[in-house]
């Protein structure tokens, strides 16, 4: 049991750290593909198509080495927008733009629906020992802390954006 706990810092740093490294090349790859290697130009779709296999080979080769998927393509797209963006013609950024709101819309209705559908599984709730009561009083409190904590955010930060506003030597 020690020997894991000595074990979990260091795994998490070289799944961390070969993630981001992972990410990164493969992101500066797919900026040299595409602004180096012509099949792509003046095509929208080729364009994309790279685009798109690219981050998606990122989330690959994570898994293949047994690395963090997530994390990967999270590297990567950051490395992408910083670099490929700027090297694809301007038709294939506004048709990108629309496929990955679109992408991006199915995937949280999916997610949304899943939840939903899960919250709902009668199997699920038969399982477990836990009164309604008692899941009523947790959900309760749980939204109340998230409320609570939404509030006392929204108040500082509207405080701080009014000083900030505020030029010097205007009074108010």
């Amino acid at each position: 049991m020690g020997i894991a706990y000595k074990k979990s810092p260091s795994l998490f740093i070289y799944l961390f750290l070969s993630s981001t490294l992972l990410g990164v090349v493969v992101g500066l790859l797919s900026a040299f593909v595409i602004k180096k290697l012509y099949f792509g130009r003046h095509s929208t779709d080729r364009e994309i198509a790279v685009m798109i296999l690219m981050a998606y080979l990122s989330y690959i080769l994570a898994e293949l080495l047994y690395l963090s998927g997530i994390l990967t393509v999270f590297f990567c797209g950051i490395v992408m927008s910083h670099y490929t963006w700027h090297n694809v013609t301007e038709s294939s950024k506004v048709t990108t733009r629309h496929t990955f709101a679109t992408l991006s819309f199915i995937a949280e209705t999916f997610i949304f629906l899943y939840v939903g559908m899960d919250a709902l599984d009668k199997d699920k709730w038969n399982m477990t020992n836990v009164s309604v009561s008692t899941s009523l009083g947790l959900c309760a409190t749980l939204l109340a802390v998230v409320l609570l904590g939404r509030a006392a955010f929204i108040i500082l930060l509207s405080a701080i954006s009014n000083l900030a506003s505020r030029g010097v030597g205007t009074k108010k």
